[in-house]
């Protein structure tokens, strides 16, 4: 015959160890989610920052003059290297973006592309991902010409 247990009897030594168990499996994939999540937190951070030097440094350029390819050094920052190319390019390796030392830069100047008269100016922003530890680029281009200039 089978015997009914009391109400107020609790809970057995192997229930318990079952509960703990099953939360134990489920703290380990919380714990194992939210380590994912900071990891990509901490990368949309340095890429927005990365984002944010490519704009910046676009604007720039854009409300500068247009300048034929033997004077791209005008478009050059302190501490950004300039080289012949080709493509012209203008380098700021890292620590040498103001503020930003885990960052370099590199501007590249295409004359005559796509078409005749028309520049493409291509902005690469890289840094080593402490998230990834593995080095990241952004990248932003625009195109200027001499007759799209404001004129005052």
């Amino acid at each position: 015959m089978l015997s009914r247990r009391n109400p107020e009897s609790g809970v057995t030594l192997v229930e318990v160890l079952v509960a703990l168990l099953i939360l134990a499996f489920v703290a380990l994939g919380v714990t194992s989610l939210l380590g994912v999540a900071i990891k990509q937190n901490k990368l949309a951070l340095e890429r927005s920052l990365a984002t944010g030097l490519a704009s910046g440094r676009l604007s720039q350029l854009t409300s500068m003059p247009f300048r034929p390819a033997e004077e791209v050094g005008e478009y050059g920052l302190p501490g950004e290297i300039a080289y012949a190319g080709p493509p012209l390019t203008l380098v700021a390796g890292f620590g040498q973006i103001p503020g930003y030392p885990e960052y370099k830069r590199t501007v590249t100047f295409n004359y005559d592309t796509p078409v005749a008269g028309m520049m493409r100016v291509k902005v690469d922003v890289a840094w080593w991902s402490l998230a990834q530890s593995t080095e990241k680029m952004h990248s932003m281009v625009v195109y200027l010409h001499p007759a799209m200039e404001h004129v005052n």
